[in-house]
């Protein structure tokens, strides 16, 4: 789509906007925009309450409950407001009640008859509430870590901590949601950013894994190569925050260290341990891919 430039009053120069667009957001005469200086580019965004929430008609008929709970996550990611959803079997009923609950931030049922639910955005979401979520779910994250360190040491039971992968959930599907819906947010860093809460929100579900396992006594080897993990992940969030680009090598040495020392204890362990060093093997492959986003988001501004 082009426009032409048109010159005012000798010095003003002027562009029209798309009507179809000035409609869709509800733009008017007299109303204000926010303008956004990107390089060469110039971005216009229509006040928060003028947004109108996309809407999506979506059938769950014939799929099971890990397919409901992929295709709901993905549309509440990619920014829908609304989303009217046809259902076959009063079982999928919980499994939509359940993702609204501990999923969908801000997001409520609003009219359920016997084939269909309508489920809606009813909170404003603010761009500004990105830093404060993601924030948060790097410290959920350490948080369920060191409390099932804790717990094994103590021999404890840890399936108490599934809920703040639940809460980490929450936290990293709304940050993704926030990139996916506003294309104002940090336009350069956008895939960055999205890689960090992706991976974030993997390396819980890894520890979500562990907190299922049935570890009535584990080894002081195998405790210590989860705080190596946690240590790892814990220099990865000091970095985001306070980035020093020479600390990007000693997270690799620790990496590396960490890495073959789990590879040594997955031949050594059996049963429910072995499981348990697999998926720290896991997490730690994904923590080290924080490595090239965190740079990519944060060097420019030491330049």
């Amino acid at each position: 789509m082009k426009r032409r430039v048109i010159q005012q009053g000798g010095k003003t120069l002027m562009v029209s906007l798309p009507i179809k667009w000035a409609n869709k957001f509800n733009v008017n005469k007299g109303d204000e925009l926010e303008i956004e200086d990107n390089d060469n580019k110039i971005c216009f965004k229509a006040a928060e309450n003028s947004k109108q929430g996309n809407s999506i008609k979506i059938s769950l008929k014939e799929l099971n409950e890990r397919a409901i709970r992929y295709i709901l996550s993905s549309l509440h990611k990619k920014g829908y407001d609304e989303l009217v959803i046809e259902y076959d079997k009063v079982q999928n009923i919980p499994i939509i009640e359940d993702l609204v609950h501990n999923l969908y931030v801000g997001f409520a049922v609003v009219e359920q008859t016997p084939v269909q639910l309508i489920v809606r955005c009813i909170s404003q979401e603010m761009e500004s509430e990105f830093d404060t979520a993601l924030r948060r779910a790097f410290q959920v994250t350490l948080s369920m870590g060191s409390s099932i360190i804790e717990a094994l040491r103590k021999s404890e039971p840890i399936a108490q901590f599934l809920s703040l992968e639940k809460t980490n959930n929450q936290l990293t599907n709304f940050c993704e949601r926030l990139l996916n819906k506003n294309p104002y947010l940090t336009p350069k860093n956008k895939a960055f950013l999205y890689v960090i809460a992706w991976n974030l929100e993997k390396v819980c579900d890894d520890y979500k894994y562990i907190c299922k396992l049935k570890l009535d006594h584990t080894r002081p080897e195998l405790l210590e190569l989860f705080e190596s993990v946690q240590q790892l992940l814990r220099g990865y969030y000091m970095l985001f925050y306070k980035f020093d680009i020479k600390q990007i090598s000693v997270l690799a040495e620790l990496k590396k260290g960490t890495q073959e020392r789990g590879f040594e204890l997955l031949e050594s362990s059996k049963g429910a341990e072995r499981q348990m060093v697999f998926y720290l093997i896991a997490a730690i492959m994904k923590i080290v891919e924080f490595s090239a986003s965190i740079t990519a988001v944060k060097y420019k501004l030491i330049n």
